[in-house]
């Protein structure tokens, strides 16, 4: 016989029985082959990432429009007719004080503060005057180290009637409101020429450039990220220096009343200062008042967590009752920001019809306790453009016991002059609240200990039944929790993957209206599931993957982060699962943590929710040993490695891969290159986490179930110092205080931004423990 017949016949042969091998392999794990037993067939079609963030959308949008309600129903009701309405101010005080943590309001002013005349050298102390009014350029502390700025108009031939703030636009300066010129403008001057002492204080300007080079932002979005991660919010920086003013202004002339006032930018800061300070006697808001559904659609500063929880306009209006509330619904500032590096937004309106509809709204949740007239809206002035309208104005004094006259305001007998530049003073701006946010940020590292202090750690019972309040407040008020009830998994399933030593099936799981789960289980072929009571269950590790990213990234083609990790793991023997997270489509997904940043929730509010159906899922599989899943995850699914585990139940341990670092330093330094405030990823921020939570405290919430780090030394996530640094203090914790050394690790290799599947293997073959009994 011809030799290369002989050849021919034996590949032939062996041809024959591996491919008879594989179909008896694949026989054993699946009959119908295309579907995993106990699910249905999965019969989506296009990209289901796609859907599953559309769906998700929906869902948030639905959520938003339930708020409109549930924020009436909750509000304060006048039970008893015959009751003293002074009431009404003790029932909302509650209300005021959660207002106070939402927008950050939370830093004690100094004790006692007084308007400085600046003025230079050989200039007089005017930088303007008129045969009614003088005007200086003041500054007032705020905070040790921080000062307010503005202008100060007193009248010149008789002493104040009334004292008050007109807080300007972002996109103007204090001096923009003391012109007259046909009516643009006049507001300042007419408050002034009827009795008024007013304080225009600077407020932070929307002026957008690149900063570090990088992410092109706002002034308001630059100071916003760092003090969202600290507990603080600017729209809370602009309040107290407001609040700062009202201290002088009360002090010094208790007897008179004090009203503020605001357009555009400035409306939303009046708006909330009348409502948390019951000391201010009337309020003006101009160019702003109106629905709040929207908010996740404007500039980002806007964003305040939880905020449509309890607070829309309407029931910021309600605080200030039974004060008094003059709407003036003119247009406010039109702004456009588009994404180039920061989150796009947009300001437009309010409509007359959208202010009128919340002033409704307002006027009903004040029905029962007989205040409707205490929210006014003012007649539209068509005659005047970024200011307060003369109706609005007119209607505010009427409110204090202040008839207004009709004669026009005198023009300014010399111009406004004497202060500086208007970039200097806009950078004098920035920078204060830059070094404030810097000076928090050393703070909030104490602010951590002193948090932690209830945690007991002399027995391990002791330790896990009192990290259990930690938990549920990182759960609660951090991470954010849907109480919702999640949906039966109605489980569907399609093959994908058909490899010699193994099989993968996408798998989606249905856990709200609109939201699912989805991802693809990787499974050996020697894995029988159709087995109801299985000789031997296995480990199952859950690999998630990071920004923009896919399951099929993990499985093949050598991504050059992953190197086909999930792949490898399912060769070993283990079974994987690959979700999918929501962290893709850029701007899409971003969106989605705006949305729910305002119902006190954030992206990983739903992504724990679709990791414990996932966990659980995997649980009902006859061939996965529930007792041991474990999480791996690299980058944004090293972020997750960290928040997820902490929260869901079922993950007996994790490995957070190329992401563990100082996390708020990350997060909120403008003083390093590494910091997320240069950067285009605008949802990273998470409020209020800087005090109870860096990167070390949700490592205790994971203890103490085995945690391990994987990091490259050229890792650009931030430098080794910074990792180890933290990492000593997750050491410490599992060895001195859990007495369990053993089940932490972190690996350091020569390499960037990747996994490099070695000591992890071994970590995750230590404490998962073997994959056949």
């Amino acid at each position: 016989m011809n030799r290369n017949w002989k050849w021919a016949i034996v590949f032939t042969f062996s041809v024959c029985i591996t491919t008879h091998s594989l179909r008896s392999q694949e026989s054993a794990f699946d009959n119908s082959g295309r579907q995993l037993p106990g699910t249905q067939s999965l019969e989506m079609q296009g990209d289901i990432a796609s859907q599953m963030v559309d769906g998700i959308d929906r869902f948030l949008l639905r959520k938003i429009e339930e708020t409109v309600q549930s924020r009436i129903d909750h509000w304060p009701k006048r039970s008893n007719l015959g009751a003293d309405n002074s009431n009404y101010v003790k029932q909302t005080d509650p209300i005021r004080d959660e207002l106070k943590q939402r927008i950050g309001l939370i830093d004690k002013r100094v004790d006692r503060t007084e308007f400085l005349i600046q003025s230079r050298p050989g200039s007089p102390t005017e930088v303007a005057e008129s045969d009614f009014c003088k005007v200086h350029w003041v500054r007032w502390n705020v905070f040790e180290g921080v000062d307010a700025e503005g202008l100060l108009l007193t009248p010149k031939n008789s002493p104040p009637r009334f004292t008050g703030l007109l807080i300007p636009d972002a996109g103007s300066f204090p001096e923009d409101y003391c012109i007259w010129n046909d009516g643009v403008k006049e507001s300042a001057l007419s408050l002034v020429s009827q009795g008024g002492m007013i304080v225009i204080p600077s407020v932070i300007s929307r002026h957008q450039e690149a900063r570090n080079g990088r992410a092109k932002l706002t002034d308001q979005e630059f100071l916003y990220r760092s003090a969202f991660e600290l507990g603080r919010h600017i729209l809370g920086y602009q309040v107290q220096e407001t609040l700062a003013a009202v201290d002088i202004l009360k002090r010094d002339f208790p007897k008179l009343p004090t009203v503020v006032l605001g357009w555009g930018e400035g409306g939303w800061i009046a708006l909330h200062a009348a409502a948390v300070d019951t000391r201010i006697d009337a309020a003006c808001i101009s160019g702003h008042f109106g629905p709040r559904e929207r908010t996740w659609n404007e500039p980002i500063h806007r964003n305040v967590h939880g905020l449509l929880n309890n607070f829309g306009d309407a029931q910021l209006a309600a605080l200030i009752a039974p004060r008094f509330l003059v709407v003036d619904p003119i247009p406010g500032p039109s702004v456009e920001l588009t994404s180039e590096g920061g989150a796009p937004g947009s300001l437009q309106g309010p409509t007359v019809e959208s202010a009128k509809s919340e002033v409704d709204k307002a006027k009903a949740l004040l029905a029962s306790w007989k205040w409707e007239d205490r929210v006014q809206l003012a007649e539209v002035d068509d005659q005047v453009k970024n200011d307060i309208g003369r109706p609005a104005i007119r209607a505010l004094l009427k409110s204090i016991q202040v008839d207004m006259t009709d004669s026009k305001t005198p023009y300014l007998i010399s111009r406004l002059s004497g202060f500086d530049d208007r970039t200097v003073r806009r950078l004098r701006t920035l920078s204060k609240w830059d070094r404030w946010n810097q000076r928090l940020l050393e703070k909030v590292a104490s602010e951590r200990v002193t948090y932690w202090n209830k945690l007991d750690t002399s027995s391990l019972e002791k330790f896990q039944s009192s990290v259990e309040l930690y938990r549920r407040d990182f759960r609660e008020e951090l991470i954010g929790a849907w109480n919702e009830k999640p949906l039966p998994f109605h489980a569907r399933s399609r093959k994908i993957y058909d490899k010699p030593t193994w099989e993968g099936y996408e798998v989606v799981l249905d856990l709200f209206p609109d939201v699912f789960a989805y991802g693809i289980l990787l499974v050996p072929r020697d894995v029988r599931f159709t087995d109801p009571q299985p000789a031997s269950k296995r480990p199952c590790v859950v690999f998630q993957h990071g920004l923009e990213g896919r399951p099929q990234d993990v499985i093949e083609g050598d991504n050059p982060a992953y190197h086909d990790v999930a792949a490898k793991l399912v060769e070993q023997g283990y079974i994987v699962f690959a979700p999918q997270n929501c962290y893709l489509f850029k701007d899409r997904f971003r969106t989605l943590q705006r949305k729910s940043n305002l119902l006190g929730r954030t992206l990983f509010s739903t992504m724990v929710g679709q990791h414990q159906q996932i966990v659980d899922w995997l649980g009902t599989l006859p061939a996965v040993d529930s007792k041991r899943i474990g999480f791996y995850g690299l980058s944004y699914g090293g972020k997750s490695a960290m928040r997820i585990p902490a929260l869901v139940d079922g993950y007996s341990l994790s490995i957070c891969s190329a992401d563990f670092n100082d996390w708020i330093w990350k997060n909120a330094s403008t003083n390093n290159n590494y910091s997320y405030v240069w950067t285009g990823e605008y949802e990273i921020f998470e409020f209020g986490l800087g005090p109870k939570f860096n990167y070390a405290e949700m490592a205790t919430l994971i203890a103490p179930r085995p945690f391990m780090v994987e990091r490259g030394h050229l890792d650009g996530v931030a430098p080794d110092d910074r990792v180890g640094s933290e990492f000593a203090k997750v050491r410490n914790f599992y060895t001195t205080k859990l007495k369990m050394p053993e089940r932490t690790e972190i690996e350091w290799f020569f390499g960037p931004h990747t996994v490099h599947g070695k000591g992890t293997f071994e970590f995750l073959k230590k404490h998962l423990g073997p994959i056949r009994n």
